[in-house]
């Protein structure tokens, strides 16, 4: 079936209802229900759960939470809501296609959106979600976040179903692509701070961090939330620990929890001392 953004794919009707509703185990149980019958639409237009219309290949179970709810489940989307009305500017580095573009754009509509995406064929994708919603608080940036100005590769990584959601920053193979510093990017647009800094960038995290690295110091970017797991999750969380940052797991109602090594959460949210949040 031809879908465009102006007659997307018709969604069942339990699905259509079932989309503002939240409840235990939500994406799993959707996906059980849904997951199939969607999958063989394929790549089309589709009707997500926040409320934009956006691109999505229903062949990717993730892409199909988009349009089930919130995407990797409510915790950060309900902090969010609750927490971030001072939330005023927004860089997504790794923004892929615009799974939480979409999300950003949705719930805090006044706040400006930075999405660095350096895969070309990832930010064709991501501008034309962006186009079709009139997203004008969206800047698409065509480069990635590092330590320095430089050059380097972007490799395919992951089944093409994944649509450069996998793919790596290297030295030696993959398309060339530019590499700037969260630093420079941040003088270049005139901010002084950074409210929110989505950082998922499949292991290069560190490099993102040592480019922003006076920003952090300097209690510039107020919150970052960034995977947890992993050697590069456990790299990033001392990295911000030894600069003060607290470390906050959520509740799946959105509220901070105590977060320590063993504890089972793939993302965490990160806050500089003083944020208002921190304190409530």
């Amino acid at each position: 079936m031809s879908t465009t953004p102006d007659r997307p794919l018709p969604l069942p009707g339990l699905l259509r209802c079932l989309q503002s509703r939240e409840f235990p185990r939500k994406l799993g149980i959707c996906d059980r229900l849904f997951g199939r019958a969607l999958a063989g639409a394929g790549i089309c237009w589709v009707r997500t759960a926040p409320g934009p219309v956006w691109k999505l290949d229903l062949g990717n179970q993730t892409h199909r939470w988009i349009v089930y709810g919130s995407y990797e489940g409510p915790a950060f989307w309900h902090w969010l809501r609750r927490d971030g009305a001072g939330t005023r500017t927004i860089v997504d580095s790794g923004a892929n296609i615009g799974q939480t573009v979409l999300y950003f754009a949705s719930l805090l509509p006044a706040a400006r959106i930075f999405a660095y995406e350096p895969g070309s064929a990832a930010r064709a994708w991501l501008t034309e979600g962006v186009a079709a919603n009139g997203f004008t608080q969206v800047t698409i940036e065509p480069v990635g976040l590092g330590a320095t100005a430089s050059r380097a590769r972007l490799a395919t990584d992951g089944d093409s179903d994944r649509h450069g959601a996998w793919n790596k920053v290297s030295s030696i193979a993959g398309e060339p692509i530019v590499i700037a510093t969260l630093e420079a990017e941040l003088d270049r647009h005139g901010l002084e701070t950074l409210d929110l800094w989505k950082l998922d960038m499949e292991g290069y995290e560190q490099e993102a961090l040592r480019g922003a690295s006076r920003l952090i110091e300097s209690r510039r970017i107020r919150a970052i939330y960034v995977e947890a797991a992993g050697e590069a999750g456990r790299a990033t969380i001392d990295f911000l620990v030894a600069r003060g940052y607290s470390i906050n797991g959520l509740t799946p109602s959105g509220h901070l929890t105590a977060w320590h090594q063993s504890h089972p959460y793939d993302n965490v949210l990160c806050l500089a001392p003083g944020h208002p949040a921190a304190r409530a």
